[in-house]
């Protein structure tokens, strides 16, 4: 159910595989504690697939990226739940639109899940608004480079709603294509 729709005030409820009800919302500046937090909450191994390189703290500097975002061209989103009136987040999404011409309508994409919520269906919730907005927003491609290790995002992406398109690159590395203009078949 959502309950608002522009990117900017995004807030809808979705269930999780076991039956809870998780908020997705648009983040926030208030939101750097959460990111703060949320990096202690990922493994190593985690951790490299999301940045492609070991790091355990976000710089200043990147959580303002990751936090004032315009909701135009920098779509970002936190699914969690709230636990004794504290939000208690799982998981984002973001997407950034490319500003190469020949890549107008296309937008890369990453979603992380912090270890303790893995499997249960919040990469599936996170990726589905994600969609979901970016359609409204006229985005026709999410792009996004995964490591070949990286089987649960792969996992992920093949059961998506949306056609899936990759090709290892010449660093090994999956280049996803994820259509928002076809239906997968």
């Amino acid at each position: 159910m959502i309950t608002t729709t522009t990117a900017k005030d995004y807030l809808a409820f979705d269930k999780l595989k076991d039956g809870r009800t998780v908020e997705v919302r648009a983040i926030c500046p208030a939101d750097k504690s959460i990111l703060e937090e949320g990096m202690h909450h990922l493994s190593k191994q985690s951790l490299y697939f999301r940045f492609f390189i070991y790091k355990d703290s976000l710089s200043t500097k990147e959580l303002d990226y990751f936090t004032n975002v315009d909701f135009i061209k920098h779509v970002a989103l936190v699914a969690g739940f709230y636990d004794k009136e504290r939000f208690s987040p799982a998981g984002t999404a973001r997407y950034i639109l490319s500003s190469e011409p020949d890549k107008l309508g296309t937008a890369e994409f990453a979603v992380t899940v912090a270890e303790e919520f893995q499997g249960l269906g919040f990469g599936t919730i996170l990726l589905r608004h994600l969609e979901k907005i970016a359609r409204a927003n006229g985005v026709k491609m999410l792009t996004g480079l995964v490591l070949p290790e990286n089987h649960k995002m792969l996992s992920l992406l093949n059961h998506s709603d949306m056609p899936l398109k990759r090709e290892l690159d010449q660093a090994g590395e999956w280049c996803v294509s994820l259509s928002l203009s076809d239906q997968k078949p």
